[in-house]
């Protein structure tokens, strides 16, 4: 009878090795990427199996540089995130995580695990991008053919919109003239030696009687300004004005630039397709 029991449990283990090898379609570096996953991915965003497996491979080699480049998020830092999100929909912690789960069907440690993932891969394509900067004479060019961009105006005359909600002031922008609950609407004079160089580019670069992007006040609100008027122009020195020329190249160019070094990578994984 044990010499019975003993061979089942041996069948019964060696049956269920073969059942996890046999659903193990390929390996990314060792990383196993099973059939389950490659039908799932190809069922939730309706694409083709191979255009599934594209995606798992890559997001398998994100992962892996992610953990090569020892990029963590502490949980506190997680909490925070949550807690600044709260704020910024006028929400109790508690609430805001209730809405979340209603909506996307995550409850809290499921939110803070991919909310943890979106900035471990913010935080390695900031990464990726900062080792790729422009050059001094990339950006001395881009300064000499673009003159136009760094006429900054002495004073700009707006219309502040705010809220601490970013749809009602997206619905706001949407009908200007129309009084919406929940944003708060002030004409000022502003004087843009008085405003950070990037911020001062934001208003050089929107055109009258259009309005800025919306920028993050600070304190849970979100601003957006209506141009009225422009008044006075002067040069911005090039020394001013690199920051936002590295800016400006690095978001032309930065598909480009993580397209080349995930396929670089790519082309240097061991990947090991093991069945159809």
């Amino acid at each position: 009878m044990r010499l019975l029991a003993c061979l089942f449990i041996l069948f019964a283990f060696l049956f269920s090795e073969e059942k996890v090898v046999a659903g193990v379609a390929i390996t990314v570096n060792g990383d196993p990427i099973t059939l389950y996953e490659i039908k799932e991915m190809q069922q939730k965003n309706k694409i083709t199996k191979q255009q599934a497996i594209d995606m798992l491979v890559a997001e398998k080699i994100k992962n892996q540089e992610i953990k090569r480049l020892r990029i963590d998020v502490s949980d506190s830092r997680i909490q925070n995130e949550i807690l600044d999100m709260a704020s910024r929909s006028n929400l109790s912690k508690d609430v805001f995580l209730k809405k979340v789960k209603q909506q996307e069907g995550l409850n809290a440690e499921e939110f803070a695990k991919k909310l943890k993932e979106q900035i471990q891969t913010q935080e390695l394509m900031r990464s990726i991008l900062s080792n790729n900067s422009a050059g001094e004479d990339e950006m001395r060019e881009y300064y000499n053919l673009h003159q136009d961009e760094f006429n900054i105006p002495k004073e700009v005359v707006v219309v502040r919109y705010s809220s601490n909600k970013m749809e009602t002031l997206q619905e706001a922008i949407k009908t200007p003239n129309t009084p919406i609950a929940g944003v708060e609407r002030a004409q000022e004079k502003i004087s843009t030696d008085t405003l950070p160089p990037q911020i001062a580019q934001v208003f050089a670069s929107t055109k009258t009687n259009h309005f800025t992007t919306i920028l993050n006040g600070g304190g849970g609100m979100f601003m957006a300004f209506l141009i009225k008027e422009k008044n006075g122009e002067e040069i911005v020195p090039y020394q001013q004005a690199k920051n936002f020329i590295a800016q400006k190249l690095a978001e032309k160019r930065q598909d480009k630039i993580l397209e080349d070094y995930f396929e670089k990578i790519k082309q240097k994984a061991s990947i090991i397709k093991l069945r159809d």
